[in-house]
Order: C-alpha cells, then structure tokens, then sequence
C-alpha cells in the first residue's frame, strides 16, 4: 500500500485495504483506517469523501445492471420468452486476482458467485403503505434507503419500509438476513424489527440473521452501540458493543406474520450473558458472521441438513436427501466464489456420500449414500 498520508480520492478508490474499510469486510483493514483517522483528523474530510464516491459508484453499476435486467425483461415479455433454466456448468469457477483494477473491484463488489446479482429495487408489499425490497435465492441485493442508509440483503431475504419512514422513526422489517450500514441521526432512530429481537441504532453497522426456517435469530455488530430488545424475553433490552453477537435460540416457532407491527411473541430465558459471544475472524482475518458480503461461504462443525439451507439460499438450488443419516454428517470449510460442484465435490472427499443432478427451472440435488 502506498503512503496514506499522500493518496488523493482516487487513490483511496483503487486501494484494496479501503475497499474493505468501505465493505466492512475485514477487521484489520477497518481498524487500520479508523486508526488513521483518528491520528490524522484533517484527512477525515478526505476519507469520508472517497467513502460516499465508493458508494456512489457502487449504486451507479448496480442501477446500470437494474436497468440492464429490466430492458432484457421487457424484450423476452414481448417475444413470449419462456423462464430462463440456469445450469450447474455457468456456475464458472473463478480465480482469486492479487492487484484489482477499480472497475473490476467494485464489479465483483456488485457481481456475486454463482450466478448472484446485486439489483436495487423494489415491489410493492401485502401492505398498501409498505415498501419491502426482496433478494431471492442465489441473489444479493445493495439497497441506498431514503435516508442514506445502505443494506446488503442476503438471499432469500427482505427488507419492509413504511411510507412514513424517517419522519419520527426509521422502521425496517426484516425477513431473513441483512447488513445495514445506518446513516446517523438521532432525531430518528433506526430500528429493525424480526420476529425475535428488535435492534435499534442511532449511528452504526451491523448484521442481523432472522430467517424464519432457522431455530436461531442472530445481530452482530462491527462498529458503533446497539440496544437489542429480545421480544421472546419479556422484552428484555440489551445493549451490545463492538465484536460482540447477539445469538438467541427461539423457545417457540416463529413465522415471518409474527414481525409484522403489533404482533408480539412471548417466552422466558435465564442466564442472558450467555447469549452475547464474541465474532468469529477467519484464518484470513475475515469476520465469519458478514463473510457472505465478501461471496464468502463459510461453515464450521455444521450438520449436512444445515448446510443444505445454506447451498439452497446460496446457489438458488434444492437439495434433497436420499438418506437421512447423510444430515447427521458434519463439515467444516470455506469456499470463495466456488461453484456448487466444486462446494460437493470437496465435501464428498471427507464424507462418503453421492449426489446427482436434476435440471431444469431449479436445481435440484439429490443426495445419496
């Protein structure tokens, strides 16, 4: 990395360190530049600058690939263009580059593995007054809120906004998985609602897991104070720092109905220090928990059956088992923009198992002693 002290916007633009100080992807990096900052108060004009032309340009591909997909929508509607079938051979491996060039940085920013695409846009929800922003499977989504928030939607995730949104309270309801970056203003909160826990932030980032088939809702925070009230916990309030995680494992099932307003879930739990732990860092120095922004698949010690979930949302695959006992099988890896043959073909070399290929509109494996 060059001298810091004498980079210009477009300097910062092409440093892969701030690149991730930006994305929020690596610990080090964050903490080198926040570091610097602080030692060097009359750059942080500078760096704050270079930071909102990072998303400037982010948001400007991510509309260049909205309108893109919107004009290729139109022309197949008008040719009576039946759904496209994806296959497993355009999931293309691609190699890890050292040096990016900036376009190619904030491409791959935006594109995801395995046929992932970042799509800013949005429908209009059940409710007449509710916006909701969706990722389905094998999608990811960068999403700019009316206030300048930014939220990275994982797959088979969404996101609700009220018409009233950032007047008295900034409310976002949250289906499945999401990092949010809040803009700060403390005549609003920001405030996210699961079905769990409730997170309200004033100024800060941080991710929340609350996918409905999953019997643990999660929020980990990189920077900034959170306070977690834990609706199944007579509404117990938390607050949460740095590193720190919030995991809560749901007394009763939950629904996606159950976030929505005035709806409320009730449950009891002792020993609340133990549901703060701290974030898990990689061998690379990445943090597990937000390592998918990064199109990082990561599991440790995790049963079949779970990772399944997670190769459904992740390749917008179905996967069923042949043999019950193959969920039991437990395995730990990480894979960085890898194909879903190769994701099973490494699995296959420590657990004895088969899988075969089903095509068509969706993926479907089946998996077999």
């Amino acid at each position: 990395m060059m001298n810091a002290d004498k980079m210009s916007i477009e300097d910062l633009l092409s440093e892969e360190s701030f690149i991730h100080f930006c994305k929020g992807t690596s610990t080090a990096d964050t903490a080198f530049w926040e570091q610097y900052i602080q030692q060097n108060p009359g750059r942080e004009y500078l760096i704050n600058q270079a930071k909102e032309k990072y998303i400037e340009i982010f948001n400007a591909l991510a509309n260049a690939d909205m309108e893109e997909q919107t004009a290729r929508l139109i022309n197949n509607m008008g040719h009576g263009a039946s759904s496209p079938v994806i296959y497993l051979d355009q999931f293309k491996k691609r190699k890890r580059a050292g040096v990016f060039t900036l376009l190619f940085r904030l491409t791959v920013a935006a594109a995801a593995a395995a046929g992932i695409f970042f799509i800013i846009t949005y429908v209009t929800g059940t409710s007449s007054n509710m916006k909701t922003y969706v990722a389905a499977y094998g999608e990811r989504k960068n999403i700019q809120l009316p206030d300048g928030s930014i939220v990275t939607l994982n797959s088979g995730s969404s996101i609700g906004i009220n018409e009233k949104y950032g007047t008295a309270t900034r409310d976002v309801y949250l289906e499945g998985e999401a990092f949010f970056e809040v803009k700060h203003d403390t005549s609003s909160p920001f405030i996210v609602h699961t079905p769990a826990m409730d997170i309200k932030a004033l100024g800060t980032a941080f991710d929340v897991k609350a996918y409905s088939n999953e019997k643990i809702t999660e929020t980990s925070l990189i920077r900034g104070l959170v306070e977690v009230t834990l609706k199944e916990d007579n509404n117990l309030k938390m607050l949460l720092y740095p590193n720190q995680k919030i995991s809560w494992k749901h007394p009763n099932p939950v629904s996606a109905d159950s976030n929505l307003p005035g709806v409320k879930n009730t449950g009891t739990h002792s020993g609340t220090d133990s549901l703060k732990k701290r974030l898990a860092l990689t061998n690379s120095g990445d943090i597990k928990e937000i390592a998918w922004k990064a199109n990082k698949l990561i599991f440790d010690d995790e049963e079949f059956g779970d990772i399944a979930v997670l190769l459904e949302r992740w390749y917008g695959a179905k996967i069923n088992f042949g043999d019950s006992a193959i969920r039991k099988y437990r395995f730990t890896g990480m894979f960085e923009k890898e194909d879903l043959n190769t994701v099973l073909d490494f699995l296959k070399e420590s657990r004895d198992f088969n899988y075969t290929i089903e095509r068509g509109e969706t993926i479907t494996i089946n998996l077999s002693k």
